[in-house]
């Protein structure tokens, strides 16, 4: 069974202290899908350059969308900043 999803191309680049903090402590990597969405919703909206959050609830990224739409992912953890 072959699948073709057509989705824009927003390639997704992991940090070095990303993967450093994936196998530290275990984290849920389904956040991915919803910042996807997010970023793929948001494109216009979203500041370059800049480090921010997006939790799903059971786990946290911390992303930075490049000048050429690079989702790069800087950190991450299970849970959320309210409920650790």
């Amino acid at each position: 069974m072959n699948i073709s999803i057509k989705a824009p191309n927003f390639p997704i680049v992991p940090k070095e202290h990303f993967w450093v903090k994936g196998l530290r402590k275990t984290f849920d990597l389904s956040g991915l899908v919803p910042l996807y969405l997010h970023v793929s919703n948001n494109l216009d909206k979203i500041v370059r350059n800049k480090d921010f959050e997006i939790t799903i609830g059971k786990s946290t990224i911390v992303y930075s969308l490049s000048d050429n739409n690079e989702i790069q992912l800087i950190s991450g953890w299970v849970g959320n900043r309210k409920k650790q």
